[in-house]
């Protein structure tokens, strides 16, 4: 019986389904050489988990990112740290990062094929774009990753907390390799764009901030980034590099559109403060402006408190009687006294006794009193004993 099975093996006959033409397995040299290949810019480095390749590519400053000068300085300001929600004085300490992965799950399943890092460099901005030759080498790809993670203090990215570091971090666990992403400042700018851009613009994908706001048209080389799985697959599965070519395009403008949204953004806020109708120019929500960082307005920036809810009118006039101009806080409250607000007629009977203004307080009683009265949602006894506080405090 095996002389015959082998003879009929020898004919090409097999038992059951037929087993197809055998593929010569790709070696890792393979997927390295069709890299360095594609990238004529590329790298290849070895650290202690093995080799990885990067892509690194280079661009003077003074070339433009749409309408951002790259060689722009981080100026200070208070209300723009405030804005972003830390501290930022020198664009070299920022580290921009996008991911592009094989799945848009952060379980085992899926994982990072490609990280894009931007940074300055004497007068160049630099992207250096890791690149995942196969599953083998992600070792290498996450300790070179740590590597450069290490010399920056802060990370810029969209979308990060919420996507990129947890799927770092899925990929360091299954490696059983420490986190080193829990210590890092982390900067992530789809909160900040949400936050001032989304009224104007509706929804706040980094494409609509680039075509909005940075005024950025991406190059024919843009492959859409859905597509980058698929081609990253293609790219494992016959070791054409060339297929992922399209893909480091679109993650090369991701990463450089943050640090010039960074810069862009910082010149606006320090522009604005002297002349806030540029909020409205820039497609910028003034009244996210203000209700986010109302205490760090100037006196003379804060144009008026329209769209403002009522509990935020209240902070606000308390921030300006904190910082002693009672003019402006009873401003504040005199407009809520006449939208109703009997809280705010008290604030203003206090500030105007205070202030030894007699007459003016004489106004705010009358008015508390005819609020009290008017009030059908009070009951019977809290509007007598509000109308006793009233009268006793006349008294003062």
């Amino acid at each position: 019986m095996s002389d015959i099975l082998s003879r009929l093996k020898a004919l090409g006959v097999s038992k059951g389904m037929p087993e197809g033409p055998k593929q010569q397995e790709k070696k890792p040299s393979d997927q390295m050489d069709s890299l360095l290949k594609t990238f004529p810019n590329g790298i290849v480095v070895e650290n202690d988990h093995g080799l990885c390749f990067i892509n690194r590519l280079t661009q003077p400053l003074s070339q433009k990112h749409g309408r951002v000068a790259m060689t722009g300085e981080l100026k200070s300001s208070p209300l723009f740290d405030s804005m972003v929600e830390m501290q930022l004085s020198d664009k070299r300490d920022t580290l921009a990062f996008d991911t592009e992965t094989s799945g848009l799950s952060n379980g085992s399943g899926s994982f990072i094929f490609m990280l894009g890092l931007g940074y300055f460099e004497n007068d160049q901005y630099v992207v250096d774009q890791l690149i995942l030759p196969d599953l083998s080498s992600e070792g290498a790809f996450l300790r070179q990753t740590e590597l450069i993670f290490s010399k920056f203090p802060i990370l810029l990215s969209y979308n990060g907390k919420s996507f990129d570091i947890p799927m770092l971090q899925s990929r360091l666990h299954f490696h059983m390799f420490p986190d080193f992403t829990k210590e890092i400042v982390h900067c992530d700018l789809l909160k900040l764009t949400r936050r001032y851009w989304k009224q104007a613009l509706g929804t706040v994908p980094l494409s609509n901030i680039e075509h909005y706001v940075l005024k950025l048209q991406r190059g024919d080389e843009e492959v859409p980034g859905y597509l980058a799985p698929e081609l990253y697959r293609d790219f494992l599965r016959d070791g054409d590099a060339s297929h992922i070519a399209g893909v480091a395009y679109h993650n090369q403008i991701d990463v450089v559109s943050l640090s010039a949204f960074l810069l862009y953004f910082n010149d606006l806020v320090i522009q604005a403060e002297s002349d806030p109708s540029l909020w409205k120019e820039h497609s910028v929500s003034e009244t996210a402006v203000r209700r986010h960082n109302m205490d760090l307005f100037s006196d003379g920036s804060l144009v008026s408190t329209e769209g403002l809810t009522v509990r935020e009118k209240r902070a606000l006039a308390a921030k300006m009687l904190d910082r002693g101009n009672a003019e402006k806080a009873l401003e504040i409250y005199s407009d809520l006294v006449e939208s109703g607000d009997y809280a705010s007629a008290e604030k203003a009977m206090k500030i105007c006794l205070k202030t030894k203004d007699i007459d003016r307080f004489e106004e705010y009683r009358c008015l508390a009193i005819k609020l009290l009265e008017e009030d059908q949602t009070i009951g019977k006894w809290s509007r007598i004993d509000k109308l006793g506080k009233l009268k006793a405090l006349t008294q003062k």
